[in-house]
């Protein structure tokens, strides 16, 4: 058993490996789905095995261990960009960002084992095979942990299953169910295709509950991405997005930071668009802080009516003085007119965790305490239409951003720079998670970013337009901003956490139903 046990964890690895490719590009649900299905598969063998023993305990536990062996390989494969960020960027000991990898993906793999260690435990009767009840809780179970994971310890909900099916027809489900809701249905058809080829392969019939439980979640998906969420306005808003490629080994170096400046003003084009969008810390000092000559030479740029948003360093509002991660807008006259602070703060790179900053003192990056934005912050106005920003990683909080949108955002704006990462399939897995939140809000998505992928995203997930990566300079796109609220909008995460509460309900009740005497049955 020990052997046994051991190949599957190896086995389960491996699979959880190939399941982190398929959130780097599109098109790419299908290698997610087939990489979860040969997971259930080698989950619900191991528990059929140990069902001889009759030790609920045993299956809960086995259980575990794949889910911990799976999310090993799908976390560390998938997050493998840290390394790059904590050596190369952080100076950190390759040995020691390696450890530090492997630890947080540990962390990570907690939740995809606490799922399929409760699916083990909720077994009514241990000594049957795997069937559609113990379908339903795997998929109840592991979208309920990735909730939790999307919010415990201020969330990394980062690999979330649903962003793998951006282009699929799950994406249909999207502004209904949101990206968990999409992850839960994308676990479901991949256990129920896991059961309809174990039964045809060991008994060579139709599995017909598993096969309902691979296509009908896959039906309503194509018949949900016939609803057309958002109306556009018919009043589009002309926007310009700049891509600086500054190396980050040199991003804080005085002259370095200064020649950076000077090529964004230098790619402004004031005759093409209204508004003018530079990435995440594209300054890395603060406006008042900015040489005189260049913000009389960015004036210069702006025609009337004009703007430029730049990411930069910003001296909080509130009595603190601490710096925020901020975008500021600047109009024709050199004034700061509004000003967004990131909310949603990253540990370690914006704010360092009680009791961990000798982790911190290990990397030479410039790092500090940077203070917290309001979640009311007043939208940017521009004419007709209203835009609200997130800055970096905040667009993995779908429910953060369907807050701006019920307020009246109808366009987004993501400025972020993910140079940390070097050359990695962090961009692409970036890219994905903001067509997620096009698909859920009906809103289209913008991004600025320092290295890639800058991108125009419209309301219904689709790329429009976009830069090659690690190259300089400017994309110009027209959007059009809508008002429509999906239902992701107006409820956030609740239908998720229905659809969760659901899918238990069925395998309980589907468990009930088949421990009554055949006679007591409905017909």
């Amino acid at each position: 058993m020990k052997r046994s046990v051991g190949v599957r964890g190896l086995i389960a690895a491996l699979l959880g490996v190939v399941h982190a490719f398929s959130f780097s590009g599109e098109w790419m649900g299908w290698l997610q789905a087939l990489a979860m299905a040969a997971w259930c598969g080698l989950l619900f063998d191991a528990i059929d095995g140990d069902a001889g023993l009759g030790s609920r305990r045993t299956q809960s536990r086995h259980a575990a261990l794949l889910g911990l062996s799976f999310g090993l390989g799908w976390f560390i494969a998938g997050v493998a960009w840290l390394f790059i960020s904590m050596h190369r960027y952080g100076g950190m000991p390759a040995p020691l960002a390696a450890l530090a990898l492997a630890l947080f993906g540990a962390y990570l793999s907690i939740f995809p084992a606490a799922a399929s260690a409760l699916t083990g435990a909720l077994r009514a009767r241990p000594s049957r095979p795997a069937g559609c009840a113990d379908a339903l809780t795997l998929a109840a179970s592991w979208g309920a942990f990735e909730l939790l994971r999307g919010h415990l310890l201020t969330g990394f909900p980062w690999l979330s299953p649903g962003y793998a099916h951006v282009d699929g027809p799950l994406a249909g489900l999207a502004p209904l169910l949101g990206a968990y809701g999409v992850g839960c249905v994308a676990v479901l058809c991949s256990a129920g295709l896991a059961l309809f080829v174990r039964s045809a392969w060991r008994t060579h019939s139709v599995n017909g509950p598993a096969l309902a439980l691979l296509l009908l979640p896959l039906a309503l998906g194509l018949l949900s991405g016939l609803l057309r969420w958002g109306e556009p306005s018919p009043e589009s808003l002309r926007v310009h997005l700049l891509q600086g490629n500054v190396e980050q080994e040199l991003k804080f170096d005085s002259a370095r930071s200064l020649s950076a400046m000077r090529a964004y003003i230098e790619t402004i084009e004031p005759a093409s668009a209204t508004l003018t969008v530079m990435p995440e810390t594209a300054w890395t000092v603060s406006w008042d802080q900015t040489p005189e000559s260049l913000v009389r030479a960015l004036s210069s740029k702006l025609a009337p009516g004009g703007r430029v948003a730049i990411g930069m360093p910003l001296i909080e509002a509130a009595p603190g003085r601490r710096y925020t991660n901020s975008i500021a807008v600047i109009d024709s006259t050199g004034r700061i007119t509004s000003r967004y602070d990131k909310r949603h703060l990253v540990p370690f790179g914006e704010f360092i965790p009680a009791g961990f900053q000798w982790f911190v003192a290990l990397m030479q990056i410039p790092l500090g305490e940077f203070g917290r934005g309001r979640d009311d912050q007043p939208l940017l106005q521009i004419g007709a239409h209203r835009i609200a920003f997130n800055i970096c990683y905040e667009d993995l909080f779908g429910e953060e951003l369907a807050a701006q949108v019920r307020a009246g955002a109808g366009v987004l704006i993501n400025a972020s720079n993910i140079g940390w990462f070097g050359e990695s399939h962090a961009l692409g897995q970036h890219l994905q998670i903001a067509r997620m939140r096009s698909i859920e809000l009906a809103r289209p998505m913008l991004r600025a970013t320092n290295t890639g992928v800058t991108a125009a995203i419209d309301h219904r997930g689709r790329v429009l337009g976009r830069l090659p990566p690690h190259q300089a300079g400017g994309l110009l796109t027209e959007v059009r901003p809508t008002k429509e609220l999906t239902p992701f909008a107006r409820w956030g995460n609740l239908p998720a956490v229905l659809l969760c509460l659901v899918l238990l309900a069925g395998a309980r009740g589907i468990v009930r139903m088949g421990s009554l005497p055949a006679s007591s049955r409905p017909r």
